[in-house]
């Protein structure tokens, strides 16, 4: 069973979904659905206190950006922030709009975003929070500030 700190941070994580999600939590791995977020949260805070630990004693100057292409998670990106990044990394577009709404201000969306309907839900996102594009093609570029107007 799941100590109270536990339940508590996955409540949190979970406070979006249905109390049956709730009805899984202290289940045996092999009885839950996938995908499913599983973390050692002793492991999981030991590495949030050990980055910008590490980064101190290397270089006062390095932000941290982590990606959030393996958690998905906005309650995991904000504990993240809350430790020192300055933002966080998302592949694609809907990962980036799940992180704003769940209250991600600094986003860097590491891949190209095409088509004309995807950078008008750019531009919408853009206007909610601070996001940034890495882009390989000037033609992206140009398509990517038609859109934004």
């Amino acid at each position: 069973m799941l100590s109270f700190r536990a339940r508590s941070f996955f409540s949190q994580i979970c406070a979006r979904y249905t109390s049956t999600m709730f009805n899984r939590i202290g289940k045996k791995v092999v009885d839950l659905d996938t995908p499913a977020l599983l973390i050692d949260l002793d492991k999981f805070e030991k590495n949030l206190k050990k980055l910008p630990e590490s980064l101190l004693a290397v270089n006062s100057g390095v932000k941290v950006r982590p990606h959030c292409k393996a958690h998905k998670c906005p309650t995991i990106a904000h504990k993240q922030i809350s430790h020192g990044a300055v933002g966080v990394c998302c592949q694609k577009l809907s990962e980036a709009e799940s992180m704003v709404v769940g209250g991600i201000k600094d986003i860097l969306i590491s891949n190209e975003v095409v088509g004309l309907s995807k950078l008008h839900r750019l531009a919408s996102l853009a206007k909610q929070a601070n996001i940034s594009v890495c882009v390989d093609n000037v033609e992206v570029a140009r398509e990517m500030s038609q859109a934004a107007v």
